[in-house]
């Protein structure tokens, strides 16, 4: 139910902002659980100029899971087995993408504990394509203190035609 609320209240802005400015681009950026939503809203929505995820999560019943530090024979292990499929159902690898392939960004950490560089960004990255992703040296927040995510970021605006290169 909050995955649906926070995708519903993103599209809610964006027609929000298209009554106001009918022409104006519009892209997505977001970070951790919000890059989870913006994959999904870049699936519903039509008209985006991009989507630039951060350490983007691609399935929350797995990410539980591995977090969950249960064994095999923990009875709780079962709620998890039955989730799954919901937990399918909600991911953005269910749905494609409307945003252009050329607008499609990813990055994420290769040391990242939280989301998984394996398990949860690169099953992103081949639904959506292989679109343009970096890479930083760091954990889930390394990207605070990196400066290649800036550029990445700041390359991927203007690839994308939201900013223009002002070098």
């Amino acid at each position: 139910h909050a995955t649906a609320q926070a995708v519903w209240d993103v599209r809610r802005v964006i027609a929000w902002i298209r009554s106001q400015q009918p022409d104006a681009q519009i892209g997505l950026n977001s970070i951790s659980l919000g890059g989870y939503i913006a994959a999904l809203v870049a699936s519903l929505e039509d008209g985006l100029s991009c989507a630039i995820l951060g350490v983007p999560p691609s399935n929350l019943v797995e990410i539980l899971g591995r977090h969950a530090g249960l064994d095999q024979h923990d009875p709780r292990h079962r709620t998890l087995e039955l989730a799954a499929p919901l937990g399918r159902m909600i991911s953005p690898l269910s749905l494609e993408p409307k945003v252009p392939p050329q607008g499609r960004f990813i990055y994420a950490g290769v040391a990242d504990r939280i989301v998984h560089p394996r398990e949860q960004v690169l099953q992103l990255w081949e639904h959506w394509g292989r679109p343009d992703i970096g890479w930083y040296r760091g954990g889930h927040t390394g990207f605070f203190q990196a400066r290649p995510v800036q550029r990445f970021v700041d390359s991927a605006l203007v690839q994308s035609g939201l900013v223009v290169n002002q070098k």
